[in-house]
């Protein structure tokens, strides 16, 4: 067991020596021109289920709320919040566009390692300043935050350079291929007081907010397990497609975040205590995953909570996540990484339930087309990420450094379970 796991993560180990290092782990337990205007509302509807033959259905509309938050007002206005990014890739484009979109953020600056493309990059979104150096978007003094969307190998390499210059950075999902990695990350943040945040963007969505405030009502009961899946076809014929670099390709380091992120949210309180997983391989890195992984909990007479999930690369899956609690279920409907609709169900007795509906839509697209889908989505980090840098702190509320590091602790054991590396009994490294 691993009742120390939480305050574990954030002691200084030296990260010189992986193994010990991670020995002791496992051991110590806009831009203005497209502003959103329009108000998105939140229609509740609450529908009582009956196990025989009637159906009664009950609407309520609750209080409007707002889509999009405006980060200060006529100050992001006056003063927005300004964007270098390092990479002129897919993702990096979609992030693009979600700046523009987004009251109190500019992209300022761009750079990638083929300066014609970077150029290219900047007229298509209207950036000011290109360049073929990312050291030049990280010391350019019209850049506030650096978003890091290189492909997952460089992630901790210019994730560091930037930490070092003192720059508020946010570097794409995974924050790097290690545990130990991570940790030398948010030490060096720490040391530098200095904003530093992985990029799970889902936490940052209306819906995972008012999940996460129904869970710590006790509205649904103790939570007993959490079932979710993720899968997309990863392009077979395209062996030179990063999903098949061997250090940070594969399913779980590149879309089994979303799903192992969720054991903090269903277990707030919960200590990581194993992780079990199993799976196949494709051209060397994991392909399908299917993984449990169990929390405990202070008081004895609580039982265990569980998280189960699969993801794979080899079908486009329904991607839905279920929370059940004692009292009832919470369910994210798909695509539940980019969640605009949370359904809450409470039992009323084997087979009735009621059920209230939170719908949470994204804003109107002016783009219509994205690499990713839902990338507009991305406005709500973008918004969280500029208030907190605005109030100067080091850490986003909605994902924090003890999130990432428990989620690069059972992203490591995934992988090294499913492609036959040496798997860690979390169960016996109890604090001593």
């Amino acid at each position: 067991a691993l009742p120390c796991f939480l305050e574990s993560l954030q002691i200084s180990v030296s990260s010189s020596d992986p193994a010990s290092f991670r020995l002791a782990q496992l051991s110590a337990t806009s831009r203005e021109r497209e502003r959103i205007s329009q108000q998105q509302f939140s229609k509740r509807s609450i529908i009582v289920r009956r196990s025989k033959a009637s159906m009664l259905q009950l609407f309520r509309t609750a209080p409007a709320m707002m889509a999009t938050r405006r980060l200060c007002s006529s100050q992001s206005i006056n003063n927005p919040v300004k964007w270098g990014i390092l990479s002129a890739g897919r993702i990096a484009s979609d992030y693009a566009k979600a700046i523009t979109v987004t009251d109190g953020a500019i992209a300022s600056a761009v750079a990638a390692r083929c300066p014609t493309k970077a150029k290219e990059f900047a007229a298509l979104h209207g950036i000011t300043a290109s360049y073929g150096s990312y050291h030049d978007v990280i010391k350019s003094p019209d850049v506030d935050v650096v978003y890091i969307g290189t492909t997952a190998d460089h992630h901790f390499e210019w994730a560091k350079q930037s930490l070092r210059a003192g720059k508020p950075t946010v570097v794409e999902k995974p924050m790097t291929l290690r545990l130990s990695d991570t940790q030398e990350l948010i030490d060096l943040a720490r040391e530098n007081n200095t904003f530093l945040m992985e990029g799970m963007w889902t936490r940052c969505f209306p819906a995972m907010h008012k999940l996460r405030q129904i869970i710590a009502s006790g509205e649904l009961g103790q939570i007993v397990y959490c079932q979710g899946d993720f899968g997309w076809k990863f392009p077979t014929d395209q062996p030179n497609d990063r999903i098949w670099y061997k250090e940070s390709g594969g399913v779980t380091l590149d879309i089994g975040m979303y799903c192992a992120q969720i054991g903090r949210v269903a277990f707030p309180n919960g200590q990581l205590k194993d992780v079990r997983a199993t799976g196949t391989v494709k051209n060397g890195v994991d392909f399908s995953v299917m993984a449990t992984v169990t929390y405990q909990h202070d008081d004895e007479t609580v039982e265990d909570g569980l998280l189960q999930f699969a993801v794979t690369g080899a079908a486009n899956t329904e991607e839905r996540l279920v929370i059940q609690g004692t009292k009832g279920r919470a369910t994210l409907d798909a695509p539940f990484h980019v969640p605009e609709r949370l359904r809450i169900h409470k039992d009323q007795g084997r087979g009735e339930t009621e059920e209230v509906v939170y719908d949470y839509p994204l804003p109107n697209d002016p783009f219509g087309v994205w690499n990713n889908p839902g990338s507009i989505g991305f406005f709500h980090q973008i918004n969280e990420v500029g208030k907190a840098v605005r109030e100067g702190k080091t850490e986003c509320d909605s994902y924090t450094w003890n999130d990432s590091l428990e989620v690069a602790l059972i992203v490591d054991e995934i992988v090294d379970q499913v492609r036959g590396g040496e798997s860690n009994d979390l169960t016996k490294s109890a604090c001593q």
